[in-house]
């Protein structure tokens, strides 16, 4: 399967920039993960950022895609960053907090298309490492382009709020080291 069996054909999304066109993606087979031309690694690394709450610890989420995607908050990782660098920058960036790593909790890995203003879509394979963070400071805020909300919230209902199931099993993981 080569990326040129796959010209634009979808009609124009209509918050799109004029000319432009999403680009369509095949199924994500195993042969399209070893043999798509256009792809790349990404490493990045996020985390539980935790305070004390009423019921046990809160957690921080972000919210994106219009507010229908809860997530933990990362990011990509800076060259001459350490991983866990990277945890506490992109949850300063993304959420105004500031906090210190407690432990690595576990490392979660998925494929997806980029088909951001491209003719030819780009295939993805993402590792993001999360580390349970304690917040020493900051003020949770929503002011980052990338973050449509933010909320503190019990981890249990964190739990059920994540959007995604690799994420789910980092917030267990959190759980199980609080002892929540």
């Amino acid at each position: 399967m080569t990326s040129a069996s796959f010209p634009p054909s979808e009609p124009q999304h209509p918050a799109a920039p004029r000319g432009w066109r999403r680009a369509p993606v095949p199924e994500l087979t195993a042969e399209v993960k070893q043999t798509w031309s256009q792809r790349r690694e990404d490493h990045s690394a996020g985390g539980v950022a935790f305070r004390p709450g009423e019921q046990g610890y809160d957690v921080a989420l972000i919210a994106t895609r219009g507010g229908t995607r809860w997530q933990l908050p990362k990011g990509t990782r800076e060259p001459d960053e350490t991983i866990e660098q990277t945890a506490i920058r992109e949850v300063a960036e993304e959420v105004g907090l500031h906090t210190e790593a407690v432990a690595f909790l576990r490392a979660i890995d998925y494929w997806y298309w980029d088909t951001y203003h491209r003719t030819v879509p780009e295939l993805v394979h993402k590792r993001v490492d999360f580390f349970l963070l304690r917040v020493i400071g900051g003020e949770l805020t929503d002011t980052c382009y990338e973050v449509d909300a933010t909320g503190w919230f019990p981890m249990a209902q964190a739990l059920e709020l994540l959007s995604f199931g690799g994420e789910k099993d980092v917030m267990r993981a959190a759980m199980a080291h609080l002892g929540a």
